[in-house]
């Protein structure tokens, strides 16, 4: 019949019929790309099959079958607790708000588990609630003046808790961030009061340790002061025992000299006495000289002088 035609008509026909077929064919999407960062999940007739697709091309049955695309990236996950009546207690009844950030990644060997038991939103919602729980947990731990120096401490701990409680679940948690923390208005105005009491007693403590140290100046200027005055009598004392000590040497030297120069005549003068008494020998007659320096000498005018 078509060959009845006219040649036009005939072309215009199998156009048309080429361009049905195409939309047919896109319509029914027989083939399915999975990407490097994903996992293909196969429904036939709405059942889950336990089989996952791998990244690459993928032939699927039109109508009957269905490729849910699932990424295998790292998904982030933000949570804020507010302050108010649903915010985290502290050890000292303060409530406590965050911006909480957790970072998780679908298990590969679990995807039918995850998608068939649970599914994406309710995955999410399920980390949601226990995010919440583990920071209320360890945040009931610490006082609020110990939350500016523990971050860290109580961002590993959220992390720990939160781990352990989805341990069972087919994801794996890869990070946690617990940011900008906040707490109520009343508590900022009891922290400038605070402040404001802890600025007055540093003021005084300060006050009191210039104080102290002015007295300690004064003691130690005291003690210089009589340490000096000490030494400078000592110096004195010492000076002038140095000084008697020094003319006590000084009179023993003279009393020995003295004694010397005395020793000295001595000798002199037995010496004296003995060249007297050689040259009186040697001018000796053997005639008697009386020694009557009283009496007069008598006088032989004939023979001398009597013995």
């Amino acid at each position: 019949m078509l060959k009845t035609l006219p040649v036009q008509a005939r072309l215009l026909i199998y156009a048309v019929l080429a361009i049905i077929t195409l939309m047919i064919i896109l319509t029914i999407n027989p083939v399915v790309k999975i990407e490097a960062t994903e996992r293909g999940l196969i429904k036939t007739w709405g059942k889950l099959d336990q089989t996952v697709l791998t990244p690459g091309l993928h032939f699927r049955l039109p109508i009957a079958q269905q490729v849910e695309h699932v990424t295998i990236q790292p998904l982030q996950l933000n949570h804020d607790v507010a302050v108010g009546a649903d915010g985290a207690i502290t050890k000292d009844n303060q409530t406590i708000g965050a911006n909480l950030t957790v970072f998780y990644t679908y298990d590969q060997a679990r995807l039918v588990e995850m998608y068939q038991q649970y599914g994406e939103d309710k995955t999410r919602s399920i980390i949601t609630s226990t995010l919440r729980e583990s920071f209320k947990s360890v945040i009931g731990n610490y006082d609020i003046f110990k939350l500016p120096v523990s971050q860290a401490e109580i961002q590993g701990k959220v992390f720990e808790d939160l781990k352990a409680k989805l341990a069972n679940y087919p994801i794996t948690l890869n990070e946690l961030k617990v940011m900008n923390y906040d707490w109520s208005d009343q508590f900022d105005t009891q922290i400038a009061n605070t402040m404001q009491k802890a600025q007055e007693v540093k003021q005084k403590e300060q006050e009191l340790l210039i104080a102290e140290q002015e007295a300690q100046k004064q003691v130690k200027q005291a003690q210089a002061e009589k340490t000096a005055t000490v030494t400078k009598a000592e110096g004195a004392r010492d000076a002038a025992k140095l000084a008697a000590e020094a003319k006590a040497l000084e009179g023993e030297g003279i009393k020995k000299y003295n004694e010397s120069v005395a020793t000295k005549w001595d000798i002199e003068v037995k010496k004296l006495e003995l060249e007297i008494a050689r040259i009186k020998a040697e001018k000796w007659n053997g005639v008697y000289v009386p020694n009557n320096m009283y009496g007069p000498i008598p006088v032989d005018t004939v023979g001398g002088i009597k013995q």
